[in-house]
């Protein structure tokens, strides 16, 4: 029997596993750097299947590395554990126990599935050579928990290559992955506008510091229009506004929070300047001042090309070991060439060290990610499994 067809056995026998780890971690979302029962119920599993790991300086993180006794590369394959503050509207038997969290990004899936694949390679030791190593990371989705790992040492003994995958809400079995930039930069900044209180009497006593916040906003959109390539995508979005203490009163101050995406790391410069000028500007013009306070938070993924083409040929080689036991193979499973996103992941991290590769892989369109009523179909998990487990062996065998 050939390792690929082992391969694929092993990933049945571990199918209902998958799934009743993902389920109990979906009932029992944790927010990011609280995924303290998520990181010990993967310890426990990690102990009980006999894999060696550490708990990462970055609480509650934990690192597991498999190693075949044969020496070659040192393979990273990354995992994320947190939830969203959102309500779960679903009709699941296994929904969120708790209040106002739920797993609305799939990173349930995520974490069932990296156990899942190192578990099966730990088992098939004999048909690989190298290392490879399991990060179960907090907090992607608030506090950047995949620098705060790497800051803290995750690459002090510097792999070969990084892979990660994400379930998506689209076609089942559609495999997203494309070559360079393939996420947006993703910033935020907090704008605070000062004025003059004054009674809404006497207007000419005082600066109307909501007033100024109203200008800058409308002068803030047109940024992506004016000052920006029309070919690469941005957005700017001010997502809340607070000022005012009474209706009668001019307000002394407004703050906004503003969240900032680019695909180009020039135009990603120019909205920096343009977001600080127009901010003055506008309320020098009206009386007031402002400050801005940017946060440059996460980078954009970046697919080392010579990975992808790696990645490329053998999905396509192996196609049918993919789709085995499932339905027919989308027309266009494999895309090719797919537009650059304007979704953020905080995977950019490990690209910008290693050569890596982020893969999107399509388990249905139910809801879109960060939605109450996102869903994944659970046949769809064991296709994620089979590949980052093929991709793991593959790459183990180059």
């Amino acid at each position: 029997m050939d390792r690929i067809q082992k391969l694929l056995e092993a990933i049945d026998r571990w199918a209902d596993f998958t799934i009743k780890i993902r389920r109990q971690i979906h009932e029992n979302p944790e927010l990011s750097y609280k995924e303290f029962e998520t990181s010990a119920l993967i310890a426990n599993e990690l102990t009980r299947l006999g894999i060696p790991y550490v708990e990462s300086p970055v609480k509650p993180g934990l690192i597991a590395t498999i190693d075949s006794g044969k020496p070659g590369n040192l393979l990273v394959l990354r995992g994320d554990m947190d939830a969203l503050p959102v309500q779960e509207e679903t009709d699941l038997p296994f929904k969120s126990k708790n209040d106002g969290i739920m797993h609305a990004c799939g990173h349930d899936v995520h974490t069932s599935n990296l156990l899942t694949v190192g578990g099966i390679l730990n088992e098939m030791k004999e048909e690989w050579t190298g290392r490879v190593r399991l990060v179960f990371q907090p907090a992607e989705e608030h506090g950047g928990g995949g620098r705060e790992m790497i800051k803290a040492g995750l690459f002090d003994e510097m792999p070969d290559c990084c892979l990660g995958v994400h379930v998506w809400p689209d076609k089942r079995g559609k495999i997203t992955l494309g070559r360079g930039y393939r996420t947006a930069y993703s910033d935020g900044c907090t704008i605070t506008v000062h004025g003059k209180a004054a009674h809404s009497s006497k207007p000419q006593e005082g600066v109307d510091a909501v007033l100024i916040a109203a200008n800058i906003i409308l002068a803030l959109n047109t940024i992506t229009s004016r000052n920006l390539d029309p070919k690469d995508a941005a957005n700017l979005n001010v997502g809340t506004i607070k000022g005012g203490t009474a209706p009668n009163i001019l307000a002394d101050e407004a703050v906004m929070l503003c969240m900032m995406r680019n695909v180009n790391p020039d135009s990603r410069e120019v909205m920096f300047q343009r977001v600080e000028e127009i901010c003055k500007g506008t309320a020098k013009a009206m009386g007031g001042s402002c400050d801005t306070d940017f946060i440059r938070s996460y980078p954009s993924v970046y697919n080392n090309p010579e990975v992808a083409d790696f990645l490329y040929d053998t999905f396509r080689k192996h196609k049918d070991a993919l789709f085995q036991g499932l339905d027919e193979a989308p027309p266009d499973y494999l895309e090719e060439a797919p537009e650059q996103m304007l979704a953020a992941e905080d995977f950019g991290y490990y690209g910008q060290k290693v050569p890596s590769c982020f893969l999107f892989i399509g388990t249905g369109e139910y809801a879109p990610a960060h939605n109450q009523k996102f869903q994944v179909d659970e046949q769809y998990i064991k296709f994620c499994t089979r590949v980052m487990a093929l991709a793991a062996l593959e790459y183990m065998n180059r």
